[in-house]
């Protein structure tokens, strides 16, 4: 997604067309115009033979690259996993990325079902959060090594304690690639939630439904946190000092990976 945004916008910026690979998944989720090489008759290497352009970090904004001259084609590569790419057109972004219509009517439905289920009314004193919790890959020694940290209970814990003091009372309803691991850390929490059975764009479609979210680590949680617009807390220990995950962030600062006014936790 992150990927797909800033293409959209270098598009816009240099009157070109963002190309998008054949049975692009995010076509069939959100209301993005599938624009292939077959569709404009290019033949499937026509973009390896386009000017390359290189992102200088993996989670930090690099002005250059909008900086690079207008041409008949141009290729990046990289993650671009900053919103400072597109903030001044985020408006137009949110209209983007809006579930197709099955996806948000399944979500609605979801949470209406996990709401009567619960026993559970949303007020101006009673929220729901959504909790993200990301492990997988980023659970393993491999990542690890490279510099990528991932919460343990106490983050989680430590998150959803901040919202039980502000409100009356919380929903909290958690979607993970890692459920085992979520239901015995969080044992010993009431009105939780866990949602099983869906799809990784269901799953995000639902958790973005909540009024706060509590992130993890990854790109997955953060657009649910962009997507629900609420309070979002972030896991603050995103990186291992010295790592060299940690040389994708400039300066060690990650400010321009994440959305302002979130609140750091640990």
């Amino acid at each position: 997604m992150m990927e797909y945004v800033f293409l959209y916008i270098i598009a816009k910026i240099k009157k070109l067309y963002p190309i998008l690979p054949e049975n692009s998944e995010l076509v069939q989720l959100f209301n993005i115009q599938e624009t292939t090489l077959r569709a404009i008759k290019k033949p499937q290497n026509a973009c390896s033979k386009l000017p390359l352009h290189k992102e200088r970090w993996g989670l930090t904004y690099d002005e250059n690259l909008l900086s690079v001259p207008p041409s008949k084609g141009v290729r990046f590569d990289g993650y671009f996993q900053s919103w400072k790419y597109w903030i001044k057109n985020e408006k137009e972004i949110r209209d983007i990325l809006t579930f197709k219509e099955p996806i948000r009517k399944k979500a609605y439905t979801q949470l209406r079902d996990i709401l009567n289920q619960m026993k559970f009314i949303a007020t101006k004193d009673s929220v729901i959060v959504s909790i993200h919790i990301r492990r997988g890959d980023y659970a393993t020694e491999q990542h690890y090594k490279y510099g990528k940290l991932t919460p343990n209970e106490t983050y989680y814990k430590h998150a959803m304690d901040y919202f039980k003091k502000r409100y009356r009372k919380v929903l909290f309803i958690v979607g993970s690639n890692d459920m085992e691991w979520s239901k015995n850390a969080l044992a010993t929490e009431t009105n939780v939630y866990y949602s099983t059975g869906n799809s990784a764009a269901e799953d995000m479609a639902l958790l973005s439904l909540a009024n706060h979210t509590i992130m993890s680590v990854g790109t997955f949680g953060w657009w649910i946190g962009w997507m629900a617009r609420g309070t979002s807390l972030y896991y603050k220990n995103i990186f291992r000092p010295g790592s060299e995950f940690a040389k994708e962030f400039r300066n060690n600062s990650v400010e321009d990976f994440i959305y302002p006014g979130w609140i750091p936790m640990e």
